[in-house]
C-alpha cells in the first residue's frame, strides 16, 4: 500500500507540475481575457490531457501576456472554460496558476 501510494505522488507530481503551476506569487502573467478558441488534443485521452485554451487579452493587470495568449488548462482539472467567455488568468509560461470567471 505505502509502494502504491508513493507511486501514485511522483506520476501524478511530474505530470501535474508541467500543467499547473501553483500559487498566483509566481504567475507573472495576470490578465482579463475573452475565450477566442479551445483546442482539445488529438489522440487518445489521458488523464492529465490538457486543452489549449487562446484568450484574447481584454485588460493587462501584469506582466507581458501580449494581444493573444495560449494558455494550456488540465481537461480533467478543477478549471473549466466556455467559448466567448470572460476570465481572470493568471499564468506562467503558458501554464495555468489561476482561472476566475469575470
Amino acid at each position: 500500500m505505502k509502494k502504491a501510494f508513493i507511486v501514485f505522488l511522483m506520476v501524478s507530481s511530474f505530470s501535474a507540475k508541467s500543467v499547473v503551476t501553483v500559487g498566483a506569487q509566481d504567475c507573472p502573467n495576470q490578465f482579463e481575457g475573452r475565450v477566442k478558441e479551445i483546442i482539445e488534443p488529438a489522440g487518445a485521452e489521458e488523464f492529465f490531457s490538457a486543452n489549449k485554451v487562446v484568450f484574447e487579452n481584454l485588460h493587462t493587470i501584469k506582466g507581458q501576456p501580449g494581444e493573444t495568449v495560449l494558455v494550456d488548462i488540465l481537461r480533467n482539472g478543477p478549471f473549466k472554460v466556455e467559448s466567448d467567455g470572460e476570465y481572470r488568468v493568471f499564468a506562467r509560461g503558458g501554464k495555468l496558476c489561476w482561472i476566475e470567471k469575470i
